[in-house]
């Protein structure tokens, strides 16, 4: 029953993610933009079954022509079992706004990870997360749910994957964004992993919600 609910999960995903390529950008939202979000990080076992995990990511708006965020993000994470992990981290970031003003931003998030295998070849993957968010002007907190399934192709290391994520903010109790990925990853060499995706973004409950286009490119390091 679990595993059906699972793929449940994973063809609404899929039919929504088609839905989103297919439909002309202007019926989708009021506000459109193609974003560029980058990111380096590396992986390091620190005691047994836990990793200490540091991540430098940069991102881009208006047609990936203007800075959007810069971040630094550390995270420590342990593995309970073979299906459930655990990860407390920071995140310190600049972000630019539409007006170019610059605002300097802390996170706290605390993770807990879910993944099962299926008939060898498909791997879901679940992360609820607890995070707050702001600076000395106030802080937010939202609770983030991420569902992923990956197909290892056989034959070859390249793996596919689709997921969706959503973003509940405790202020409101609506959702606020919705992703929805599908990602390729593949081994550059053992320690090196390389992953590119395609995310569309978008907003909910706001005057001007926004759908953002995104490529994202990941390298992965792991000591």
């Amino acid at each position: 029953m679990w595993l059906m609910f699972e793929f449940s999960i994973m063809r609404t995903i899929l039919n929504k993610t088609f839905l989103l390529l297919i439909l002309p950008m202007s019926v989708l939202s009021q506000e459109n933009d193609f974003q560029t979000w980058t990111s380096v990080s590396a992986s390091k076992k620190i005691i047994k079954k836990t990793n200490l995990i540091i991540k430098q990511g940069a991102r881009f708006r208006e047609n990936s022509s203007l800075y959007s965020k810069f971040f630094t993000d550390l995270k420590i994470k342990s593995k309970y079992n073979k299906h459930f992990s655990f990860a407390i981290g920071y995140r310190f970031s600049n972000d630019w706004d539409k007006q170019l003003e610059l605002s300097q931003k802390n996170r706290f998030y605390s993770d807990i990870y879910y993944k099962d295998k299926y008939k060898k070849r498909f791997l879901f993957d679940a992360r609820a997360r607890l995070q707050t968010q702001g600076n000395i002007e106030g802080y937010a907190a939202t609770f983030r749910h991420k569902s992923a399934l990956a197909y290892n192709i056989p034959k070859t290391k390249l793996e596919p994957s689709v997921a969706l994520e959503y973003f509940l903010p405790f202020e409101s109790m609506l959702i606020e964004k919705l992703r929805y990925t599908i990602r390729l990853s593949h081994p550059i060499t053992k320690d090196l992993d390389a992953e590119i995706a395609y995310r569309i973004q978008q907003e909910f409950n706001t005057n001007n919600p926004e759908t953002l286009f995104i490529f994202d490119g990941k390298v992965s390091y792991n000591f």
